[in-house]
């Protein structure tokens, strides 16, 4: 008995020295998020370090990649018992919105809101992505009350880059041309962006004109996963 309680002691405090050490995008990246653009592979670096440090909270799934080879992401969030019963979470999601192929009857009492949060559809509203980051922490980290609370009724759902190709286009160009001091003209090198520019994907295409038609790689991938799910709320983050 006392074997199993030491044990149980032990477990829970490695449980709550791993939440402990959660880094924030800042310190994991080495800047303040709205110093520097970060570079799609550091994004995806930030993603998959929350989603090994948190696996009872967090599954991050790689739902297909670009023309250029980069990874097209989707985070899961929720509490440890949502994540542990998610594929029958989303089925029984599906069979609320009608859309399942079996027969059986949906549970509408208890059954969490699904919430996905999409970013950067547009490459060179870079803030969007960086923004994910900062969504993400907060979202999984044990030490936020207020989050925690939310997550008990809400699965959230974090694509961090929906168009990762425009995006590095952009972040390569702005880090190989801005100075060390920052210039707010907007006549200045750094505001005065090459064409084709960083807003559309590897063909030149916006894919904020894809989500009906779906001709780019991108589209069809995600709407496949986004399908599966059908969430209640959908959010589309752009920069304004």
């Amino acid at each position: 008995m006392r074997k199993h309680i030491a044990l149980l002691f032990l477990s829970t405090i490695c449980v709550f020295v791993l939440n402990a050490q959660l880094k924030s995008p800042e310190e994991f990246l080495g800047y303040k998020i709205g110093t520097h653009y970060t570079p799609h592979w550091k994004i995806v670096s930030y993603f998959q370090y929350v989603a090994n440090t948190l696996p009872a909270t967090v599954k991050l799934l790689q739902y297909g990649e670009t023309n250029e080879g980069r990874p097209l992401l989707a985070t899961f969030i929720g509490t440890a018992e949502h994540m542990e019963n998610l594929e029958a979470i989303r089925a029984n999601n599906i069979r609320l919105a009608n859309q399942a192929k079996d027969k059986m009857a949906a549970i509408e009492d208890g059954s969490p809101a699904i919430v996905w949060l999409s970013y950067n559809v547009h490459g060179n509203e870079t803030s969007s992505s960086e923004a994910s980051m900062l969504t993400l922490f907060d979202m999984a980290n044990p030490a936020n009350p207020k989050t925690k609370e939310w997550l008990k009724n809400t699965i959230v759902v974090i694509d961090p880059c929906i168009n990762p190709d425009g995006r590095d286009r952009y972040v390569n160009w702005f880090n190989s041309v801005v100075g060390k001091q920052y210039n707010p003209r907007i006549d200045s090198r750094e505001h005065r962006e090459p064409w084709p520019g960083g807003r559309t994907n590897h063909y030149n295409f916006d894919l904020n004109r894809d989500w009906a038609w779906q001709t780019q790689v991108e589209s069809q991938q995600r709407l496949k996963l986004y399908n599966q799910w059908l969430p209640q709320v959908h959010v589309d983050f752009h920069e304004q």
